[in-house]
């Protein structure tokens, strides 16, 4: 049986749009080969990596990778795909999984069709209902799922006891059996077998992705899944179920190695939705880097919660090799803070702030503004806050209300929503109005918040006392300030960074 998993093409604004590896297809079809051995063949065709470096223009957006029938068509051919599975995890780039699986219904028309991912799980209903092109959606996490449907296929096993599956019956009716319990134990999944993607391709993107690396090349690792917390704008809760699972570092330990020796991987980006979850695990696998010396970096890309850190584990990380603390701050108003259920104290963020510097961080967070209820005023004072810190930067989002969020269901009930989907939708430019502005008015907002950072740093840092303070403290050693010139060039050349 051979199995074909499809990392499809992606509409963007911005055509310098990168994206990292797809470690989510890459842990699926390494855990189908364990399971499977050789009863089964399974390839990933890559469809964005194939050509996210050539962008062609569509419209006022631009398409990055292979979006040509006939090209998928002689692909596939040569895989001679019995079950072809789809990730379809952005709701950004959702209607570009569904291209796919219309242009693959269409040139091999009996063979199943299978989606998963965050907005599968998400719309899985209306998506059967509205697409013609899909067989079956794995709902939440899809190893064992898809495992199972592969056994339906194969006659070993009876598709009404697949937990996880959502599919039309032989009644036309869409049926979604019970969901499936997270897999407890993570070790009893591989670690991803990247010979499955071109990672030469993906050393490029990665850099371009993450732009503000230190070192060169860089892959990323997830150590855990999910995420304990009950963020208002998070749509991650419903594919994890806010249930925290870490991989045993052993396993982590392992992974890194290989990437470090096979790839030659200089930095290692953790792209975990919750890396911070326990502080001595943490501990341990810092105590385990700083014993190797690999002379590797570290960075934590989906933000730090500032309230699970204090100097101890600062320190620690340090000296394993995290050089940057990017802190998920969010609002700089304590009422819109309270709506986005963030326990954060804002006092102890600039304390939090100061000692990273003093340590040696490049420091930054993020700052979202306009929610839907958040008066200008409040806005503003987001702003202000960012700008009254030590940051060395601030990352300046525009709200969204992704769908399985509880701020999608505000907005849907607020009249906000003129559509499910916005093609292409970004971070840093507003598609919706909300009670109290126009999205016009937000992204003018915004605009100027990002753009007149680099001027506000050049003139904080004129001030001997900070630049002692805050940036000395970081310029060590010649890498450190080559890496400072790195990011001041990389900065002059982009509006905004792109990810």
């Amino acid at each position: 049986m051979n199995i074909v998993l499809i990392h499809p093409y992606i509409t963007v604004r911005d055509p310098h749009t990168y994206l990292s590896e797809p470690l989510g297809l890459v842990c699926l079809a390494t855990y189908l080969k364990q399971v499977f051995q050789e009863e089964i063949t399974v390839h990933i065709l890559d469809l964005y990596a194939l050509g996210a470096n050539i962008p062609v223009a569509k419209d006022d957006l631009h398409v990055l990778g292979i979006h040509d029938e006939n090209f998928i068509k002689a692909e596939l051919e040569i895989f001679k795909p019995d079950l072809i599975g789809i990730t379809c995890n952005f709701t950004a780039y959702a209607l570009d999984s569904l291209e796919v699986a219309s242009i693959v219904k269409r040139v091999f028309p009996y063979v199943p069709v299978v989606l998963g991912g965050a907005h599968a799980t998400i719309e899985a209903e209306n998506l059967l209902n509205n697409n013609q092109s899909i067989d079956y959606i794995i709902r939440n996490e899809g190893e064992i799922t898809l495992e199972y449907l592969i056994k339906t296929l194969q006659g070993k096993y009876v598709i009404e006891k697949v937990d996880g599956l959502t599919y039309k019956n032989t009644d036309n009716m869409i049926v979604s059996n019970q969901g499936r319990e997270l897999i407890t134990n993570l070790d009893l999944l591989p670690i991803p077998d990247r010979s499955l993607i071109d990672m030469k391709r993906y050393q490029y993107y990665t850099k371009n992705c993450y732009w503000y690396i230190r070192q060169d090349p860089a892959a990323t690792i997830t150590t855990s899944r999910g995420c304990p917390y009950n963020c208002v704008f998070c749509s991650t809760k419903v594919m994890w179920q806010r249930k925290w699972r870490p991989r045993s570092l052993e396993q982590v330990f392992e992974e890194i190695e290989c990437l470090v020796s096979r790839y030659g991987i200089r930095e290692i980006i953790i792209i975990d939705d919750q890396f911070f979850a326990e502080k001595k695990r943490i501990m341990d696998f810092c105590d385990y880097f700083i014993a190797r010396d690999l002379g590797i970096s570290f960075w934590y890309e989906s933000g730090t919660s500032p309230w699970l850190l204090d100097k101890e584990l600062l320190v620690k990380m340090r000296q394993a090799g995290f050089y940057a603390l990017r802190l998920t701050i969010e609002s700089g108003s304590e009422e819109t803070l309270k709506f986005i259920r963030k326990p954060i104290n804002l006092d102890k963020m600039k304390e939090l702030i100061n000692l990273g510097n003093a340590l040696g961080y490049w420091t930054s967070a993020n700052f979202i503004i306009g929610f839907p209820y958040e008066t200008r005023e409040e806005i503003y004072k987001t702003i202000r806050y960012a700008y009254s810190s030590a940051l060395d930067y601030a990352f300046f989002f525009i709200a969204k209300p992704h769908a399985g969020s509880d701020l999608y269901e505000i907005y849907k009930n607020e009249g906000l929503l003129e559509q499910n989907v916005i093609r292409s939708s970004y971070y840093y430019a507003s598609d919706h109005d909300t009670t109290m502005m126009k999205a016009d008015e937000l992204n003018v907002i915004m605009n100027k918040a990002s753009n007149a950072w680099f001027i506000h740093k050049a003139v904080f840092f004129m001030n001997p006392i900070n630049f002692y303070k805050h940036l000395l403290s970081k310029m060590k050693s010649f890498d450190d300030w080559k890496y400072f010139i790195k990011i001041i060039c990389i900065y002059l050349k982009r509006k905004k960074p792109c990810f």
